[in-house]
């Protein structure tokens, strides 16, 4: 069987999915993006050179298409048994993108907030693509509690740890690495090696942090008080975690501005709702965590703004 996944290529829930795929088929082709938009520009292109009825099945996991390319494709005979859309975004569904058979959006199971992977991996094994097992269940909970942030509610630092690995070597080696593992083990854990790589890169990251939040700007919107920083993109959750713990400022909430990953990531630090934030920035993602493309006009006006300010 000829494959094609389309996965998200920032954080272990985009990267999980390539996990599952080259576990479950022998064929797997994949194209890693970076948001929806870039998503919609690469299925487009496919589209446009009929490369995606080369495929016997396509699926795309932890983003979802958008119109008009969905319904282009559920309009497709050919196509719209082909695809597949494994996804857990909250505001895919309330702007309509779950209206077809082949869109897999879902939120909750069994009053538990999913991710992409776990989805996927149900998927997988009704499917009788993918048999499941104890390491995998370990694998795909870890990723399940890191996307969600839940890691600190089940005392579960590992799964955090998790996501520094694959901050640390990046998506072609995290997903080499964590192959290795789950053909190897019959429990997923992390070794030595990896955690010699991941304390380094703790150490990095928490001298980076300190850095970036010594030039904030605090900006009010829609009555939340939102500090913005300019950051690096894998530092986002390091961040956001210090302004947690040592919120002097009052915060409600933090926008990040990550040049090098064209995205400013929303990071609720009190009970509220960032969401609408990033979807009015044409984003989306989770109440508490968000994220919204930067455009290329923005892009120049940002680095002008660091230029003038650093002269």
């Amino acid at each position: 069987m000829k494959v094609l996944l389309f996965t998200h290529k920032s954080d272990i829930d985009g990267l999980g999915n390539l996990v599952l795929a080259k576990l479950s088929f022998d064929e797997v082709q994949y194209v890693l993006c970076r948001n929806r938009n870039e998503l919609q520009e690469e299925v487009e292109n496919y589209l446009k050179d009929n490369k995606l009825y080369e495929y016997d099945k396509i699926f795309i996991t932890d983003l979802s298409l958008q119109e008009p390319t969905l319904t282009k494709i559920a309009q497709d005979n050919k196509l719209k048994d082909k695809i597949i859309i494994c996804d857990h975004h909250e505001s895919a569904i309330e702007e309509g993108l779950n209206k077809y058979d082949f869109s897999n959006i879902i939120v909750e199971k069994d009053n538990i907030k999913t991710c992409a992977t776990t989805v996927f991996y149900d998927y997988l094994s009704k499917n009788n693509y993918l048999t499941k097992n104890k390491c995998l269940d370990r694998f795909t909970e870890m990723t399940r509690r890191e996307d969600n942030y839940e890691f600190k509610k089940y005392n579960d630092q590992s799964s955090h740890d998790l996501a520094i690995l694959f901050m640390a070597l990046g998506p072609e080696k995290y997903t080499e690495r964590v192959l290795e593992k789950i053909k190897s083990n019959e429990e997923f854990n992390l070794d030595e090696d990896d955690y010699s790589i991941i304390n380094n890169r703790k150490k990095e990251l928490k001298e980076k942090v300190l850095l970036f939040i010594k030039d904030m700007y605090i900006k009010e919107i829609s009555n939340l008080k939102i500090g913005f920083i300019f950051i690096d993109y894998d530092a986002r959750n390091e961040v956001s975690d210090y302004l947690i713990n040592n919120n002097s400022k009052e915060l409600d909430a933090v926008g990040m501005i990550a040049l090098d990953n064209n995205q400013i990531s929303f990071r609720a630090l009190k009970e509220v709702n960032i969401r609408k934030i990033a979807e009015s920035l044409g984003g989306g993602g989770h109440d508490k965590a968000a994220a919204s493309p930067i455009t290329s006009d923005q892009k120049q006006d940002l680095i002008k703004y660091l230029i003038d300010k650093n002269r």
